[in-house]
């Protein structure tokens, strides 16, 4: 947004000076009338305009551009410059994957400013440039969750230096890291001649490289392939001395930029020996569906003479883990390494003998995989994956709201592969602390069925606990507790912000004295635009906010929100000492209500202010109006001096008018100039804000034969900035202003002077 300043010059060749219009309609009336200068030399005075373009705000970047699959460890962004920007700020939300495949956009409140290389202040990142590498992983691997993330920007523009409002911001779509390819598998004794590897296309990828190791951690691998990204399997033929010699295969995705993924997960593949053992058959899990917290036991059916491997895979990871050997006439696996909960395990079982000779023989994998007819799955009894509380308004309950277990006929994580859901039960605990090994189970709670795999319940909370967790039971075993959840408090109420107000112990100004010779003017905690902070002040939400506040700011009332606090406001005020704040300007404040996690979602309600000013920054704004009337008043701009006498009335370009009337007064003479209900601007020229200044009074002047005199009057404002302007003290020396102040008294401030050439810089 650009405005128009005036600027005007008064020039003389009798006496040269710069002073406001104020003045300027006595003075050009007494050039006539009395002599001005020794040598007789006279001049009329004329008013030179000069339209300067100002940047008051700054335009947002035209486009913001995301790199969507291009690099596997980083996001590429970049934006269009702004004309008279010398910083951007940049935020990130990170939004998990929908299960279509989308992403949903992110609110204001998820959105993170990133800071640039050196520590700033949240206000400002101070990214120089237009483009921005954000480096999401430092150590990439294929079992990053990152990978399944989409990561929205938002930019604006800044240029805190010379005061300009902040951009609007620039939204992006969500970017997206190059991921390798997912699910590889290779084939497990299934043929004589070739070991078929499979995996989950990338659509992002060109190509994929296939490559092949003798080691199980894959070093040491050598390149053995490439096809293109329509194609989604690759037979490696081995010859009869390969035949039963495990292989582990990698692959590599590569994109049309040229640019590789990380290393794909480790596929264990093989070709079946003649003389191999059978695949072994009916691997099951025998206990380990939810039934037990720290093992899965699993079974098989025994081959004659065979010793078996036991391996494992995970539906987060489906790499092969060697969980040992087994003697043969055993027939039976208990898997106690590294389980999680809310993770599915898959078994597999490969039969191995040897010969007369001592070579080893391996038969096929058992098909029990997770892709098989009759997977061999196990489960740990897991709590709950996901937990939410909620305060009850008017009381000490909380909502709980929590997805049903893994394992249960109404989880939503089922995989699908058996129907035998088991019934569970819920425990609910509480404490002060997040350490859940301190909390005390809840009782008396009443648990309906679930919907859409959640339960929605009421929790008593007379202990007056700030944490909480669920536990699921399965008859007389317990799962271990939950992740820890806080309530997300309600938005906070009643926020306020100050408007042109004067904030005890902040806004820190001083009163010259009444003779005006002190001109020190205190402007401590005024910005360099000469405008004071803004306290915003709430309530507490109903029940609270454990981990206090976090403050919002725009120019805009309904979008465009930045956090300005860092950390959290434990108090329920707020002062923004804002660098960038000018005068003219309303400002939006929102806060955000945050629960002992920092957490939060609800926004209390906007609330508008803006800071006051100071004496000279007041004088400055209201002179505006002054000039922008006189300059349009005829006969005091006349070239003929007694032409400047008279009466004349003119309209302010909303509203009121200005009553004009320049007349011999004795030997010297008077002008009075009457402001009624006058005005000429609407704040941020938009008649909904209401009037910049709104004025009511007198600026007259009275001079004498020797060209001195004085000015006289009062004009009251009020509009946006309410206050008044009193002339008492102006002095008029050699028919030009020689001296004196003005008395500023903004509203709820004490009065103060400000020089008379203050307002005409």
């Amino acid at each position: 947004m650009k405005k128009t300043n005036k600027l005007f010059l008064i020039l003389s060749s009798i006496v040269s000076f710069t002073f406001p219009l104020v003045l300027s309609s006595c003075y050009a009336f007494f050039q006539g009338k009395v002599a001005m200068n020794a040598d007789g030399n006279t001049s009329t005075l004329a008013t030179i305009v000069a339209d300067t373009v100002v940047i008051t705000k700054l335009s947002a970047p035209e486009q913001i551009f995301v790199s969507d699959g291009l690099y596997a460890d980083r996001i590429q962004v970049s934006w269009s410059a702004v004309e008279g920007a010398a910083s951007y700020r940049l935020e990130r939300a990170v939004v998990m994957q929908n299960s279509d495949g989308t992403y949903t956009a992110p609110d204001e409140s998820e959105y993170n400013v990133i800071k640039a290389s050196q520590s700033n202040p949240i206000s400002s990142a101070y990214v120089t440039a237009t483009t921005y590498s954000d480096l999401i992983l430092s150590e990439p691997a294929y079992t990053d969750e990152e990978y399944t993330y989409g990561y929205f920007y938002r930019v604006s523009a800044e240029n805190t230096y010379k005061k300009y409002d902040s951009s609007e911001y620039t939204k992006s779509c969500a970017g997206t890291l190059f991921a390798p390819a997912t699910n590889v598998k290779a084939s497990l004794g299934v043929s004589t001649e070739n070991i078929t590897v499979t995996w989950t296309k990338n659509t992002k990828a060109s190509y994929y490289k296939i490559y092949r190791s003798q080691n199980a951690d894959g070093t040491n691998s050598v390149y053995i392939g490439r096809v293109t990204s329509n194609q989604n399997w690759y037979k490696d033929i081995v010859s009869t001395s390969q035949q039963g010699v495990e292989y582990y295969y990698t692959l590599y995705a590569q994109n049309a930029s040229g640019n590789m993924s990380v290393s794909s997960s480790i596929a264990l593949g093989y070709a079946l020996v003649d003389g191999a053992p059978p695949q072994v058959k009916n691997v099951v899990v025998t206990n380990g569906r939810g039934t037990t917290t720290k093992s899965i036991t699993i079974k098989w059916d025994l081959i004659t003479d065979a010793t078996y491997a036991i391996y494992r895979t995970s539906s987060v990871d489906s790499a092969y883990t060697l969980l040992g050997t087994v003697q043969a006439g055993t027939n039976s696996k208990e898997d106690t390494q590294s389980l999680k909960t809310n993770v599915y395990y898959y078994y597999q079982v490969q039969a191995i003998k040897t010969d007369s000779s001592g070579t080893e023989m391996k038969g096929p994998f058992s098909a029990s995989s997770a892709t098989d007819a009759a997977p061999a799955e196990g489960y740990l009894l897991s709590p709950p994956s996901s937990l939410s509380v909620i305060k009850v308004l008017g009381s000490t309950n909380c909502k709980f709201i929590f997805s049903a277990a893994l394992g249960s006929e109404s989880c939503l994580l089922n995989s699908g592969k058996y129907t035998d859901y088991n019934t569970y039960t819920y425990s609910f605990f509480g404490g002060t602390t997040t350490d859940v090994s301190t909390m005390t189970e809840i009782t008396g709670v009443t648990l309906a069925d679930p919907t859409l795999g959640y339960y929605t319940v009421t929790v008593p909370n007379n202990g007056g606990y700030k944490f909480f967790a669920v536990q699921t039971n399965h008859g007389t075993v317990s799962s271990v507790k939950s992740a820890v959840a806080a309530p997300v408090p309600y938005s906070a109420k009643a926020t306020e912000a100050t408007k042109h107000a004067f904030i005890s112990g902040i806004t820190d100004v001083y009163v010259k004295n009444a003779d005006g010779t002190t001109m020190s003017d205190s402007q401590t905690n005024a910005n360099s635009s000469g405008v004071y902070p803004v306290k915003i002040t709430w309530n507490a939400p109903d029940e609270g906010a454990d981990g206090g506040y976090y403050v919002y700011r725009s120019t805009k009332s309904t979008e465009s929100f930045r956090r300005i606090t860092d950390a959290p406001v434990t108090d329920l005020y707020y002062v923004d000492y804002n660098d960038t704040a000018k005068t003219g300007t309303y400002y939006y404040y929102k806060i955000l209500s945050l629960n002992s996690l920092l957490q939060g979602t609800n926004f209390s309600n906007v609330a508008t202010g803006y800071g006051a000013l100071t004496y000279n920054q007041y004088m400055r704004e209201y002179n505006k109006t002054i000039m922008h009337s006189q300059k349009k008043l005829t006969l005091m701009h006349k070239a003929g001096s007694t032409a400047k006498l008279g009466t004349e009335t003119i309209s302010g370009d909303i509203t009121g008018t200005l009553y004009y009337n320049a007349a011999v007064q004795g030997l010297g003479g008077r002008v009075i100039m009457t402001y009624t209900n006058y005005a000429d601007y609407f704040v941020n020229n938009d008649s909904a804000n209401g009037y910049y200044f709104f004025v009511n009074g007198n600026t007259n002047t009275s001079a004498s034969m020797d060209a001195s005199g004085t000015m006289d009057g009062t004009v009251t404002c009020t509009g946006m900035y309410p206050g008044s302007v009193a002339y008492d003290n102006i002095e008029i020396k050699g028919g030009a202003a020689g001296g004196g102040y003005y008395v500023i008294t903004p509203e709820g401030f004490k009065s103060g002077n400000t020089s008379y050439t203050v307002g005409n810089e």
